[in-house]
């Protein structure tokens, strides 16, 4: 039963595509015009049945899909014939044999030739197709006129046989193309989603780890706690309370250990060659392709303006990509939490052998009394009173911490409530080129 559950599916499917192939080719034929003699058509179905062959049709072991296509042009142009020019159904059948005859006979040459139509390079498939157009038109002709053609039309035959291989040749090679550039494009986005989520993936380590320290000072505290209490003789039932929550503590500290230890095992696995370095310019296009995809609806109001203005090659690219988001997405926000409407200026150059990395925006600016407390985990003056979510706090602080890791430094700008032409807030972010040029070739 199980059997015939996966059987069946399967073979309506093929079925499908033999009745599908079958009646586009015998439609295509009816668009046709005669070649000057009686019954001999030349129509595009020739050109679209090896195709479809090739891209429908599963199975190049047995001509099936050749005989049904053949059955298939019998009955619709005898039809037509007893309909339209009141023929019997005898004398429409023999009218129409020949050409009926011509798809089975292509597609068992088809078979003969090419056993895996589907590893077959084009530069087989145009002359199959050249040969099995060929034999088949002789075929046709000879039994609709009783007679083996001679030289001048063979040579006629065999030129529109090859022109019509090449065409078919052609359509399989653009279709063939079309979807190498498809796969292509799709590869792109699945590499930009990677490399996007190891970049927030490493961003968000540096707070797992700096949490793992908080969480070894709370231990031994609360260590010291029990020892304190063991030595002021306070009762055993405080004492052992200490020392759980020391126990506690502890084992929250390893499984922190070990979610770090195994975000930084496949942080580390995502690595190919291909991961060891990036120009600059790819990684502005990612840039703008995320934000679009992050500001959403937003878009339309807040335009992001790059300028690469020195690329180079580099194998810092995650950090540099960490910074730039979070900054940029900082810039948005602000812009958002203002009059909604604004524009992001990022600007990349190198200058004295350091990269100079500005963010600008023409947002609301950032109030004198934030700036002291801006790289600090936790702060933050985004809310959103629509939901009444805060922001967490922890993009400025992951700026900073990257950009010390890089031996770099940041400088933060902010025009006042007199001074607004210079834009909102101005983020400069200075990172020595010795530190970027690691594995660069």
């Amino acid at each position: 039963m199980n059997g015939k559950k996966r059987w069946l599916p399967w073979r309506a499917a093929r079925w499908e595509r033999m009745l599908l192939t079958a009646v586009a080719t015998v439609l295509s034929g009816e668009v046709f015009f005669n070649f000057g003699i009686d019954n001999f058509r030349i129509s595009g179905a020739v050109v679209i049945f090896p195709v479809l062959l090739l891209t429908l049709v599963q199975d190049g072991r047995m001509p099936l899909t050749g005989i049904l296509t053949g059955v298939c042009l019998l009955l619709v142009r005898s039809a037509v014939n007893v309909v339209g020019g009141g023929e019997s159904w005898m004398q429409a059948t023999l009218l129409n044999y020949p050409a009926a005859v011509f798809y089975p006979c292509y597609d068992a040459l088809l078979c003969l030739l090419i056993r895996d139509r589907y590893q077959a390079p084009l530069s087989q498939l145009w002359w199959t197709f050249w040969l099995c157009d060929g034999v088949s038109n002789a075929v046709n002709f000879s039994l609709a006129n009783g007679g083996i053609p001679d030289a001048q039309l063979l040579v006629w035959l065999t030129l529109i046989a090859l022109a019509r291989a090449l065409l078919a040749a052609l359509i399989l090679w653009g279709m063939k193309r079309y979807r190498r550039l498809l796969l292509a494009e799709e590869h792109e986005r699945r590499y930009q989603r990677l490399f996007l989520m190891t970049a927030n993936l490493k961003n968000e380590l540096y707070f797992l780890k700096k949490d793992a320290e908080n969480i070894e000072g709370i231990m031994s505290r609360a260590y010291r706690l029990y020892e304190e209490l063991g030595e002021r003789d306070c009762p055993e039932e405080l004492r052992q309370l200490a020392l759980s929550i020391a126990r506690d503590v502890h084992e929250v500290k390893k499984d922190n250990l070990s979610i770090v230890r195994g975000i930084e095992g496949e942080v580390a696995g995502t690595a190919t060659d291909r991961d060891e370095k990036m120009w600059m310019s790819d990684l502005f296009t990612i840039l703008q392709d995320t934000m679009r995809h992050i500001l959403g609806e937003s878009k339309a109001d807040i335009d992001l303006l790059c300028r690469c203005g020195n690329d180079f090659a580099t194998g810092e690219h995650y950090r540099l990509m960490s910074i730039l988001k979070n900054l940029v997405i900082n810039a948005a926000e602000a812009i958002q939490s203002g009059r909604g409407t604004g524009a992001i200026w990022v600007d990349e150059r190198v200058e004295g052998g350091a990269l100079i990395l500005i963010v600008q925006d023409n947002g609301p600016g950032i109030p004198p009394r934030a700036m002291r407390n801006l790289f600090q985990v936790g702060y933050s003056t985004k809310f959103d009173p629509k939901t009444g979510n805060i922001s967490r706090g922890i993009g400025l602080p992951a700026v900073e911490f990257q950009v010390r890791e890089l031996g770099g430094s940041i400088q933060v700008d902010s025009g006042t409530e007199q001074d607004r032409s210079a834009g909102g807030a101005r983020f400069q972010v200075t990172i020595p080129m010795t530190m970027l040029e690691k594995g660069d070739t």
